[in-house]
């Protein structure tokens, strides 16, 4: 029975004191000579790693483990580290950071800690521990659903002006009580940044105001070197003024990929106006999402958009989310005409639930929808609207016309049908079936 239980007991360094005992000298050196070489190939030629702990319960010792492990890995240039949602709030980011900080080859790190319980002292400490990275080319910080409030976003700024590398910034601030005061420490410090050419900041659901949207928009205007711009200002309180500002500084870009995310803001028709102006002379444009969910646009605010967007012949994916905004059946034929012309369309995303939309207006989307040949990629949300048979028969034939659709979602619950479920219910029905059968992925509902 002793036999059996020797290898529990065996000691994992075979060279280390009680190895003797299950291995001769000669076999303990040269296994012990291959596992040196080992340790040292993993942390001298080791490049990029990878790790995924969402969601885990990780005590304090863990997280120290796994600092002191990463601070052994210095040739390390790639990290991407995933614990959010694991509560190990400011004492175990600030390990964490510790280990991170000592990694001076680095180049490219994703540090996701949404929901993690960090503070704004917390993410001062933070901060400072990762102070000393100063090669950084790539960086994304996922804070969102914490407390860092202005005061660790002005140390987290501070952290960032130390990195004049950067290429590519992605910030998730999103839920953690970020007013404009924080916006604007944030604001300077990017407008200092000379190589960035992507950047991302996502601000939902904070305290921002037309203060922090104006001083974005400064940013935005002085960096001239941006090919790819997201920014989400969603539930805040932009004012139109703030959004308008924002579509100024706009024009004087060269992108290739926008999104802006302005739900819930006050948008009405000047600030459509604006946005409409500032998308029209964008060119070179390829991917372009706009998020203008319950806000203010209407009819004339939507046929303003639709000629912006039918100005960008080469788009690619457009994404234009605009429930609630009554833009009704002439918003709707407007729509239509823009993304009719846009024939280099592989992905196509457009939610206009809840705008008063009826057959004709649903009958124009589908046969504009119908004619893009290349699309791989549809999303259409009609729901709550007044959309009857007739509509739904040309949403059939729409989605049933395209040669090379490989994903599908309709939403077409909420609507007045005359026949209820009725043969030309079923005519949809049997146009997703048979997508289906050729393989495409479907996602229908009533």
């Amino acid at each position: 029975m002793a036999l059996l239980d020797w290898p529990r007991h065996m000691p994992a360094d075979v060279l280390a004191p009680g190895a003797l005992h299950f291995y001769d000298a000669a076999t303990a050196f040269r296994v012990g000579a291959t596992d040196r070489q080992m340790r040292n190939a993993l942390t001298q030629q080791l490049m990029g790693i990878k790790m995924t702990l969402r969601r885990r319960r990780l005590p304090p010792e863990v997280v120290h483990s796994l600092a002191q492990s990463l601070r052994a890995l210095v040739g390390l240039k790639e990290l991407e580290v995933d614990i959010s949602f694991t509560s190990v709030g400011d004492h175990g980011a600030c390990h964490l950071a510790q280990g991170i900080g000592t990694l001076q080859r680095l180049q490219s790190l994703e540090l996701l800690l949404a929901g993690a319980g960090l503070g704004h002292s917390g993410c001062e400490k933070f901060a400072k521990e990762l102070s000393s990275l100063r090669s950084l080319t790539r960086l994304k910080l996922d804070l969102s659903l914490n407390d860092i409030g202005d005061a660790g976003l002005r140390e987290l700024s501070k952290f960032l002006r130390s990195n004049l590398l950067l290429q590519a910034l992605v910030l998730d601030l999103n839920r953690n009580r970020i007013s404009d005061p924080g916006v604007a420490c944030l604001a300077q410090v990017v407008l200092e940044l000379p190589t960035l050419s992507e950047l991302e900041v996502a601000l939902f659901d904070n305290r921002v105001g037309e203060d922090g949207a104006r001083q974005m928009a400064a940013t935005m205007r002085g960096l001239r070197k941006l090919s790819r711009l997201v920014l989400g200002l969603n539930r805040n309180a932009v004012s139109e003024a703030g959004v308008q500002d924002i579509a100024h500084a706009l024009s004087s870009h060269s992108l290739q990929d926008l999104e802006l995310d302005l739900s819930v803001s006050s948008v009405g028709w000047a600030g459509a106006h604006d946005l409409g102006m500032a998308l029209s002379s964008l060119q070179g444009l390829k991917t372009l999402s706009i998020d203008l969910n319950v806000n203010h646009v209407g009819s004339a605010g939507a046929r303003l958009l639709a000629q912006a967007i039918s100005s960008q012949q080469g788009l690619v994916s457009l994404r234009l989310l605009a429930s609630g905004n009554r833009i009704r059946e002439v918003g709707a034929r407007e729509l239509s005409q823009a993304l009719g012309s846009l024939r280099l369309l592989c992905c196509l995303e457009l939610d206009v639930s809840g705008n008063g939309i009826g057959d004709p207006g649903a009958c124009e989307l589908a046969r504009a929808m119908g004619h893009l040949a290349k699309l791989s990629r549809l999303v259409a949300d009609l729901r709550g609207n007044l959309v009857g048979d007739n509509g739904e028969r040309e949403l059939a034939r729409a989605v049933g016309d395209l040669p090379k659709l490989e994903r599908l979602e309709l939403r077409l619950g909420g609507n007045c049908r005359s026949s209820g479920a009725g043969p030309l219910h079923h005519e949809l029905k049997n146009a997703v079936r048979k997508l289906q059968t050729g393989g495409c992925i479907c996602d229908f509902s009533f």
